[in-house]
Parts: structure tokens; C-alpha cells; sequence
């Protein structure tokens, strides 16, 4: 990670980078929040729909994290931030705007090997928060390096515009079927990409999930037949 003071800089850094995208699993992990105001509320929300073990530092906090506090879903340390409070920790979120802090964090979280995101301060992030469209369990994350968030946004927006409301329920009945296919086709690849390519994914989308099923267990009849060819051909020339 490379620290430039100038700002145009930083974005052109940002932009010769090239994250790698991950989705990070952190049920009964340990997330630090520094930081009790500005975009903490949807940072924390995040966090903890993630099922993360969820600490906030700050002196202060707005209401909308006063009132995970209260409800139980997150523990407040009303004080500024130590590294002792990284012990620990597997990934830091600062909502902070002190820079200094900011600069302290992430010396400490990189001296450790913890992952840090530091909002609307991009050289600080050794991890980028992107924009996100959830239709679950379907995850669509849209970044840009840190270089323009608010073109990460608008690329969401339109993308949430366009994707349709059912393609999580899609998902759940896709993953129905796969189970089925993991057993019975050694070219399980091939055959999905067809099936998506002769339009079953629509067909489900437009409501005639009979119609869709049909389609794969015709499929599924048409390439274990293909396979068993093969198996035959391939014993008669031995």
C-alpha cells in the first residue's frame, strides 16, 4: 500500500492497483468499528447481517448506534482508540475523519496482518468497501478501487434497476438442481452454460418454474446419454 499525500495522486494509485474481489465470510469473527458517527450505522448493519462479533470504539455515538448498543448487538468501549484494542480483532472499520488516527490505524492493523477499511480516505484501506445489491442469497458488489465511490453508486443503482427481483429464489432453485447434476454429469460446467444459453434461467424468471425443471431433466437425459456414448466408444477402441 503506498501513502501519497497529494489526493489526485492517491486515486491514480489506486486506479494502477488491481484488488483482488473477495467475498469474506465472518460469522463469529471479531470487527472493530472506530468511529461513532457518519456512515457507522450502515457500516455496523453490514457488519453484523455478516454475523460478525461486533466493538465500537468512540467517545460518542449517534443514535443509530446507540440503539445496536442498547439492543445488545454491539459492545461500546466509550474511549479513543488503542492498539491494544486491536488484540484480537480480524478486521477494522474506521468511520473516523481524524487522519492522524487514521494513519495510526493503519500502520498497526498492517504491523499485525489485519485487514483495514478506512471510509472516503482510500490510502489508508488495505480492503475496499464496495457498493452492494443483495437479492439473497445472490451478491452483486460493484467497486472501483477506491478511485470513485460515487461512480461505484451509480453503478449500483443501475444494476439494481435491471436485475431481476427474483434471481435469488433462481439461486436457491439452481442450487436444488445442482445437487442432482454434481452426481450425474462429469461435464457439469458445459451443461449449465447450454442450459442458461437455450434460456431456462428466463423461463424460471417469468414464473414457469414447471417449464424450467422440465428443461433440465431433458437436459440432464440428453448429456447422460451423450456420456454413455462416449463410454461406449471409448471401450470399443481399446
Amino acid at each position: 500500500m503506498i501513502y501519497i499525500e497529494d489526493d489526485v495522486n492517491i486515486k491514480m494509485v489506486a486506479m494502477e492497483e488491481n484488488p483482488l474481489p473477495l467475498f469474506v465470510r465472518l460469522t463469529g469473527r471479531a470487527c472493530l468499528l472506530v468511529g461513532g458517527g457518519g456512515e457507522g450505522g450502515r457500516k455496523a448493519a453490514a457488519l453484523l447481517e455478516a454475523g460478525a462479533r461486533l466493538t465500537i470504539v468512540a467517545e460518542s455515538l449517534e443514535e443509530e448506534l446507540a440503539a445496536l448498543v442498547t439492543g445488545g448487538k454491539a459492545t461500546w468501549l466509550r474511549e479513543s482508540f488503542s492498539e491494544h484494542h486491536l488484540q484480537g480483532v480480524w478486521l477494522v472499520v474506521s468511520v473516523a475523519v481524524d487522519e492522524e488516527l487514521n494513519a495510526r490505524l493503519h500502520a498497526a492493523t498492517l504491523e499485525r496482518g489485519l485487514w483495514l477499511n478506512v471510509v472516503d480516505q482510500p490510502r489508508f484501506c488495505t480492503v475496499i468497501w464496495p457498493a452492494v445489491i443483495r437479492r439473497p442469497p445472490v451478491t452483486v458488489a460493484i467497486g472501483t478501487g477506491g478511485a470513485a465511490p460515487a461512480l461505484a453508486g451509480y453503478l449500483r443503482r443501475r444494476l439494481d434497476a435491471w436485475l431481476p427481483e427474483g434471481v435469488g429464489e433462481l439461486a436457491v432453485w439452481f442450487a436444488s438442481w445442482r445437487s442432482v447434476a454434481v452426481g450425474a454429469l462429469a461435464t457439469r460446467g458445459r451443461f449449465w452454460r447450454t442450459l442458461f444459453d437455450q434460456g431456462v434461467a428466463e423461463r424460471f424468471l417469468e414464473g414457469d418454474r414447471e417449464g424450467a425443471d422440465a428443461m433440465v431433466r431433458q437436459a440432464l437425459a440428453e448429456f447422460e446419454g451423450v456420456g454413455a456414448g462416449d463410454s461406449g466408444n471409448r471401450r470399443r477402441r481399446r
